[in-house]
C-alpha cells in the first residue's frame, strides 16, 4: 500500500502527531520506515492494523477505507492518483537498477578481458616480467 508521512497517518486515523507518536510509534506497535530522502514515513496497510478503517477527509466529503484496503465511501481516485504515482515512481526506480546492472555487466566484461590478456603474456616478452630489471 503506500505510505503516508506521519502528518498524513495523524490526519487518516483521527489522532494528533503527538498522540501517535506517545502511544504507537514510541512504544513499537506502529512500525515507521525511512525513505530515501530521510524522512519517517507509515505505511497505511500498519495504520489499517492497528486502527482498522481510516479516513481521509478533503473539503467536501470523507472517504472511508476498510481493513481490505477498499474505499467504502466510493471515492477512489484519491487512492489510484496515489497509486499510480507510487508505481510510477517504482518504474523510475527499476529503470535506474537497470542502467546501474548493465553498467556493472560491461565493466566485468572489461576486467575480464584485461585479466585474460595479461594471463596469455600479451605486451610482455616470454619469461620476463615488467618488474624484473634484467
Amino acid at each position: 500500500m503506500a505510505k503516508v508521512n506521519i502528518s498524513e497517518a495523524a490526519r487518516l486515523v483521527g489522532k494528533s502527531r503527538s498522540h501517535l507518536y506517545e502511544k504507537y510509534i514510541n512504544t513499537g506497535a506502529i512500525t515507521v520506515e525511512t525513505d530515501r530522502e530521510g524522512r519517517k514515513v507509515i505505511d497505511t496497510s500498519e495504520l489499517i492494523r492497528v486502527f482498522g478503517d481510516l479516513v481521509c477527509g478533503d473539503n467536501t466529503k470523507d472517504t472511508v477505507w476498510d481493513s481490505q484496503g477498499h474505499d467504502k465511501s466510493g471515492h477512489k481516485d484519491s487512492v489510484i492518483s496515489a497509486l499510480q504515482s507510487e508505481n510510477e515512481v517504482l518504474r523510475e526506480y527499476l529503470r535506474a537498477k537497470e542502467q546501474e546492472v548493465a553498467w556493472l555487466r560491461e565493466q566485468v566484461g572489461k576486467t575480464t578481458a584485461l585479466l585474460t590478456h595479461q594471463k596469455d603474456g600479451f605486451g610482455v616478452a616470454q619469461g620476463k616480467h615488467w618488474w624484473w630489471p634484467w
